[in-house]
């Protein structure tokens, strides 16, 4: 049975304290508190199993408060009341729907502790109760009193960047279930490199939790999170660690992921070195007078060369596309879904990387990231070269077709 409001007010409640680390640092950095339950006869109770059996929101308040007040303490009592790190704190939306009563409770426990608020981050479920406009102006009160703010579990259902937008929290924590997917399938690894990116633009750190593999820390160095936790770095334990207590999981996962982008630099380097060198050649020879078919040629003759495309100085398509051979081209006019797109006379690629890092840098092959083209809706990725052309700058392109492995992730 779940336990009810009642039975929650005779629980035992005690905490589990989980490490925090950062990855640039590569040491600890806090530590969020995990609430661990038991009955009246000393069995532990689940904590989904405690939430989930509570029969309203008054009553989810009330453990909050009361859980807040027990980390508090069990973090003072390890003598951390001036440790210069963190200590996470969650706090459910439905508490901060009550009247300013649990606000003022968690704001007394903050005052009795002798922790100071710029210590404590304040993690708030994601959750459809954030459509609710008495939510900001609580978690306001808290960020005023010094607390930091972070957003948990950003990535599942009801996550969106216009909650990050209106929040503004000092700390994005990514859902597992992000990470879960980036380990199985290399465009869920390429969305979350994004996603990562597009919240520390907005102001906020990012950190993943969930890590339970190398291969998760993996994927959290190559994303540029800022700060990893799960059972890989420490699993919850009712001691705190110090902060000069180092994780040998990090140390580990750094060396491996440095050796292991090394190899991929490599063989990135190796394999693209045909291309670069090819497709500078084709720009000589545009430069000579040669034709684009001429030209290009010897670089699509190369392994996954699709097509070759000339742009002016304003990112305009100056010529029809040279494309590897005639079944290349069939293969595009075959992509009936595409079709809209195939006829890119006149269009303007200025705003693309590849345009903008080749007038940068001209005279030098540039490359991009793998993305979907627009002409035929396959991966590929582009290199590009500035170069002179009857007195003006001109760009030439190379698609090639991208085939990323399953589990290509570091």
């Amino acid at each position: 049975m779940s336990p009810t409001s009642e039975g929650t007010a005779s629980c035992a409640l005690a905490t589990a304290f989980q490490p925090v680390f950062s990855l640039t640092h590569g040491r600890l950095v806090g530590h969020e508190a995990l609430l661990r339950a038991s009955d009246a006869d000393g069995r532990p109770i689940a904590p989904n199993r405690l939430f989930d059996g509570l029969p309203d929101h008054h009553a989810r308040a009330d453990l909050d408060v009361r859980a807040v007040r027990q980390h508090l303490q069990a973090y003072a009592a390890m003598g951390k009341r001036d440790s210069p790190e963190w200590l996470l704190l969650n706090l459910h939306p439905a508490t901060l729907l009550e009247s300013t009563g649990a606000l003022q409770d968690i704001d007394r426990a903050l005052d009795a502790s002798g922790i100071r608020a710029s210590r404590v981050v304040i993690e708030v479920l994601e959750s459809p109760l954030f459509e609710d406009e008495r939510v900001y102006p609580a978690l306001q009160q808290l960020r005023a009193k010094g607390c930091l703010i972070a957003l948990d579990d950003f990535g599942a259902g009801h996550s969106n960047f216009e909650r990050v937008f209106d929040l503004a929290p000092h700390l994005v924590k990514l859902d597992r279930r992000v990470l879960l997917r980036a380990k199985q399938d290399p465009k869920a690894l390429r969305i979350l490199q994004r996603m990562v990116s597009l919240l520390q633009e907005c102001g906020a750190l990012v950190l993943v939790e969930g890590i339970e593999t190398l291969q998760g820390a993996h994927i959290a160095l190559t994303c540029d999170a800022d700060f990893v936790q799960g059972y890989f770095f420490g699993r919850p334990q009712a001691a705190t660690l110090s902060l000069e207590d180092g994780s040998e999981a990090l140390d580990a996962a750094w060396h491996s992921f440095d050796e292991a982008q090394s190899r991929k630099d490599d063989r990135w380097r190796e394999s693209m070195a045909i291309h670069c060198d090819r497709l500078r050649q084709a720009s000589v020879a545009l430069a000579a007078g040669r034709s684009m078919d001429e030209a290009c040629a010897d670089f699509l003759s190369a392994p996954n060369a699709s097509m070759c495309y000339l742009l002016d100085d304003q990112g305009r398509q100056l010529a029809d596309i040279a494309f590897r051979d005639d079944a290349a081209r069939e293969k595009l006019q075959r992509a009936e879904q595409f079709e809209p797109l195939h006829n890119c006379s006149g269009a303007r690629w200025s705003r693309r990387q590849y345009f903008r890092r080749a007038v940068s840098f001209p005279g030098t092959v540039q490359l991009t990231r793998p993305y979907l083209t627009l002409q035929g809706g396959w991966m590929c990725l582009t290199g590009s070269i500035a170069f002179e052309l009857g007195g003006r700058t001109a760009i030439l392109c190379g698609d090639l077709r991208v085939h990323l492995p399953a589990g290509d992730v570091t």
